[in-house]
């Protein structure tokens, strides 16, 4: 019993090395790795996928599988943030409410957003200023333009959003 057991190991394992072979990519054409739809994406990304450059288009991929119908995408930034491996930032406005808000972006496909209840500024100037924090122009009550920023914090499952107005 133990030599037919033996047997059929060693054929077993001649089969899984046969269809080991694959092609191989000539040396001269790099490998390409783009990113797949937020859909498709695991919750365990590699080191390499997250670290690469995100192209303003793939975000603005992983914001449309998340964002509600009435949010209007108004401004798009790109960065990564390796603290909460964010990957970039869309300003959008609720046309039903006419408030703005952000959406943060993971490269694991996550969608966490924040808002605020002012209306964006005709020209919001949206910009990424480094560690999970965003800025943009909304205007007041009284009508006038002031600067706000938004950032965002993760540590483990708990996200909080702080917003400030200048």
């Amino acid at each position: 019993m133990k030599r037919i057991y033996a047997l059929f190991l060693t054929a077993l394992f001649a089969l899984a090395l046969a269809g080991c072979g694959g092609e191989e990519l000539p040396a001269s054409v790099p490998a390409s790795t783009p990113a797949p739809p937020a859909s498709e994406q695991s919750e365990t990304v590699p080191q390499s996928e997250v670290s690469r450059t995100w192209t303003e288009e793939e975000v603005l991929e992983l914001y449309e599988s998340g964002r509600e119908e009435n949010w209007e995408q108004v401004d798009c930034v790109t960065f990564y943030d390796q603290s909460s491996d964010l990957v970039g930032a869309v300003l959008f406005q609720n046309s039903d409410t006419q408030t703005a808000g952000v959406a943060f972006l993971g490269a694991d496909g996550s969608c966490r957003m924040g808002g605020t209840d002012a209306p964006l500024a005709d020209d919001p100037g949206f910009e990424y200023l480094g560690d999970g924090a965003v800025t943009f122009k909304v205007k007041g009550e009284d009508g006038k333009t002031r600067s706000h920023t938004m950032s965002i914090t993760i540590e483990g499952v708990n996200v909080t959003f702080k917003s400030v107005d200048k």
